[in-house]
């Protein structure tokens, strides 16, 4: 098959990373695949273009493809990409994001053969029933692909689009880099933790609407239960100091919280291969929760706030802990993993082995194929 990826922006926030590895995976199963994005504003090692070639992706950044919608820019892009599409015979164009959405909607209707269009919500969450998206869902959509099955439940009501044409599917993670066994680093010397200790951890930008002062809360009950408890927090933010630092100050946890700051490639995978557990409080910009995965990964159970996609993701009692965000449940659910280190582990050893089943590149491109194909008629 011949596919169009289609991803309107230049910054390789969010879904970015999970777009590229499936367009990369859907090539390495023998397609066409070719992934268009918004051109960087000037040459750094940071943007999409990287990112894809990283890949080794054959991609283009020719058409505007803007992340905010721009009347003149939409329409001339659905032009140029519908001429695009007619002389390159894509059969299939994905889009991943809602303004290249509606630009390929408004392409494929210029079309001489119109391409089957789909698109992925990788906000987990259901999409807003905006006049855009009204104008896509059902009639200019041919398939919806969703992360969380709540998501879909309501995405299907709202639109009133047809169920058969729709699927959840997992997003991907690099099981090779966030793999338990690798050798790395020990951060432990690092963060001044000692190797003894019970270790949780948060990896996230530090904002007030992260709840940090419900994490402090909970660290400050936990340590009365559990002496050798040690709380690193992974992130940065402009407002570090007033929403984390000295609220922990003021809690008493300035032995027990670390701060190590922004952690970048192998050390931030040594960091969290550091941790006992994860912790897991708010989704962020991306919505598919991605730290989270990626401590399953590793091996590691999370205990996950019942927000977002999370109690989908996780397991409770299986592969993690699910819980009620209170100050007081969270610290709950750490002196429960900290009094049972067999618990922990074993939940460790069943998050990495739903992370194997669920979140592999190759299988998540053998199942976006399947749509593809029952699309098209073959299969």
């Amino acid at each position: 098959m011949k596919l169009l990826h289609l991803f309107s922006n230049h910054k390789p926030t969010g879904p970015a990373e999970p777009a590229v590895r499936l367009a990369a995976a859907l090539r390495d199963r023998g397609h066409e695949v070719l992934f268009a994005h918004a051109a960087p504003p000037r040459p750094n090692a940071g943007y999409m273009d990287s990112r894809a070639a990283e890949y080794d992706l054959e991609a283009t950044s020719q058409f505007a493809l803007n992340k905010h919608f721009k009347t003149l820019s939409v329409w001339r892009d659905a032009r140029r990409i519908a001429r695009f599409i007619d002389a390159r015979g894509f059969d299939i164009v994905h889009c991943h994001l809602l303004n290249d959405h509606l630009t390929a909607a408004l392409a494929a209707r210029k079309c001489a053969a119109r391409p089957a269009i789909v698109r992925t919500n990788h906000d987990a969450v259901p999409m807003r029933p905006h006049l855009r998206n009204r104008f896509l869902f059902p009639k200019r959509t041919d398939a919806l692909i969703e992360l969380s099955q709540a998501a879909l439940e309501q995405d299907v009501r709202t639109f009133r689009f047809p169920r058969e044409h729709t699927a959840v599917i997992d997003t991907s993670v690099n099981l090779a880099r966030f793999d338990p066994e690798r050798h790395l680093p020990d951060m432990r010397p690092r963060f001044g933790v000692n190797q003894d200790a019970f270790v949780v951890g948060i990896a996230a930008r530090i904002q007030g609407r992260r709840r940090f002062d419900v994490l402090l809360d909970a660290a400050a009950i936990a340590r009365t239960h559990v002496p050798g408890l040690r709380l690193v927090i992974i992130g940065r933010g402009t407002h570090k100091e007033t929403v984390a630092v000295r609220p922990a100050a003021e809690r008493g946890l300035a032995k027990t919280v670390v701060f190590p700051g922004y952690l970048r490639g192998e050390d931030y995978v040594a960091g969290l291969l550091s941790l006992d557990a994860k912790i897991f409080l708010v989704p962020g910009t991306d919505g598919s929760c991605r730290a989270a995965r990626e401590a399953m990964a590793l091996g590691k159970p999370v205990i996950a706030a019942r927000r977002g996609m999370l109690p989908e993701l996780v397991a409770d009692g299986e592969t993690g802990l699910v819980v009620d965000d209170t100050p007081e449940n969270l610290a709950e659910a750490i002196i429960r993993l900290a009094r049972d280190r067999g618990l922990c582990r074993n939940m460790g050893v069943a998050a990495r082995r739903t992370a194997l089943d669920r979140f592999d590149p190759a299988r998540q491109a053998e199942r976006v194929e399947l749509v593809y194909r029952k699309l098209l008629g073959r299969g």
